[in-house]
């Protein structure tokens, strides 16, 4: 062969429809609870529950708070074991935010707690979140990993460029409905935002019409934290002029939360930018980690007590100090929500009072994200809400997923909500990698959001899980749109070297 006679250059390889086939990840590199962990935590809440002690409501609810609050600590070290990001999962993160709701306000005491409850009662609803906890322990063992499905989305490479495009995408959907609602004049924005809750030009009412489904895309605006804390701990590989427009906007979503007065949303924000942060963060950089979550949970817990204040009248009539004597003749108590004293209302009134509710709240909870624009016989609510029930009507009683699972099918449902939340999270958990891209890492962190706030109340699981849904829907369509171009840029190619 004449060595000077060109050779055919080899045509590059393009497989249509094709994906590059993810890196076998270890089993041991994925987030998951120990089988001993969870042995821990139930020994610890049967022990809580049999050797409970006080004469008064107060001193039984503050024995199972040290109780179940040591029991998840003891739980969570055991875990440790396995380095710190092995504790960076939805599981942990939902047992802490219902520990949060139901029992972190009783490390404290709680004197007027006394005067309200019986102390048979607190026992009762002591109890009932007891089995609430263990559900949700047994089952985050019960889902494999699943991990197939969703490995060649979450670990395919994508660019900086891909992040920001996504960010931008969320953030001009998630606040579009906002803006329109004042003609997209951003003052006017700020102005409402400092306005009591409920009184803003986008707030919802009661029933929705088709404004409301403008309004769902604000569930977009979660997933922004999350693209924060990707480019954040990211930000040697991001420009300064992506990093700024990033930061502006998660902190006018911080803003936006902070002022709203609802401290489970604001929460949710923090929690989604801090795991987002924690996976993309290169492992040789732990102090940085350390010191994010440290100042994140100082925001978290001082949120809890100020927004608290300010929640009815709203953050401009508590700024002007207006209401600075009223509030220091308030009770000095730490609050949170008391859902353990709803909870243990409800354990007096049903069965006795009232029969269980059934899958009356499970298929209200399914329903819920349907818009009645679309479905005008939507049901309106429960039959018999817990309101009325308390006889609290014109107010707003939250009892956590534990007391609304009380009320369908007592403490057996409460058992099995919290297994269905635990296989849940725990499935999720598993979803976490190493390999993943700054793309995967950011749907993984939006599903925090649901771990949280979904222990509030069953009914905001379904439309909670809407954002992380939103995520991989877009990704998936910018990255078909990606691939669609390559594979065009390689067929030309091809054609130019092989005629």
């Amino acid at each position: 062969m004449n060595p000077e006679y060109p050779r055919k250059a080899p045509s590059p390889k393009f497989t249509l429809g094709r994906v590059p086939k993810p890196v076998a990840t270890d089993d041991a590199e994925i987030p998951q609870a120990s089988v001993l962990s969870t042995m821990a935590l139930l020994a610890g809440l049967f022990v809580t529950i049999s050797t409970v002690q006080g004469t008064v409501s107060s001193k039984i609810a503050a024995y199972m708070a040290w109780g179940v609050g040591f029991s998840l600590v003891v739980s969570i070290l055991i875990d440790l074991h396995k380095g710190v990001r092995n504790l960076v999962r939805t599981d942990v993160m939902a047992l802490c935010s219902l520990y949060f709701l139901t029992f972190f306000e009783f490390l404290t005491p709680q004197t007027r707690f006394d005067q309200i409850l019986a102390p048979p009662a607190v026992f009762a609803g002591g109890t009932a979140c007891a089995w609430g906890f263990a559900g949700m322990a047994i089952g985050r063992h019960l889902t494999s990993t699943g991990r197939a499905h969703f490995a060649s989305l979450f670990e395919r490479p994508v660019s900086t460029a891909f992040i920001i495009k996504v960010y931008w995408f969320c953030l001009v959907a998630g606040y579009f409905y906002i803006f329109f609602s004042v003609n997209f004049n951003p003052i006017e924005v700020i102005s409402q935002c400092m306005d009591a809750r409920f009184s803003q030009a986008w707030s919802r009412g009661k029933f929705g019409d088709w404004k409301a489904v403008l309004g769902e895309l604000g569930l977009l605006i979660y997933v922004i934290p999350a693209i924060a804390g990707v480019v954040l701990a990211k930000r040697d590989i991001y420009t300064k002029s992506q990093l700024a427009q990033v930061m502006i906007g998660f902190a006018f979503t911080l803003f936006y939360g902070f002022s709203g007065g609802t401290r489970n949303v604001f929460a949710s924000y923090l929690v989604t930018f801090l795991i987002g942060f924690a996976f993309s963060l290169p492992r040789r950089k732990t102090m940085q980690l350390i010191v994010v979550s440290g100042v994140t949970a100082c925001m978290l817990l001082l949120a809890a007590r100020v927004m608290i204040e300010f929640r009815t009248m709203g953050l401009r009539y508590y700024l002007s100090g207006e209401m600075k004597d009223a509030l220091a003749e308030a009770e000095t108590e730490f609050f949170v929500d008391y859902n353990l004293y709803v909870i243990c209302e409800l354990t007096e009134v049903f069965p006795g009072r009232y029969h269980y509710m059934g899958w009356e709240i499970p298929y209200l909870a399914v329903i819920r994200p349907i818009p009645r624009a679309l479905w005008p016989g939507k049901p309106e609510g429960m039959s018999l809400s817990i309101e009325e029930v308390l006889g609290a009507e014109g107010l707003t009683l939250a009892s956590s997923f534990v007391g609304e699972a009380y009320v369908s099918y007592g403490f057996i449902g409460v058992f099995g909500v919290g297994l269905f939340f635990g296989a849940v999270f725990g499935w999720w958990s598993r979803l976490a990698s190493p390999h993943n891209s700054d793309f995967g890492v950011l749907v993984y962190a939006s599903g925090f959001f649901a771990a949280v706030i979904s222990m509030r109340s069953l009914f905001v699981f379904t439309t909670a899980v809407l954002p992380t849904v939103g995520a991989i829907v877009i990704g998936q369509f910018f990255l078909n749109q990606k691939q669609h171009r390559e594979l065009t840029v390689g067929r030309q190619r091809t054609r130019k070297v092989d005629p």
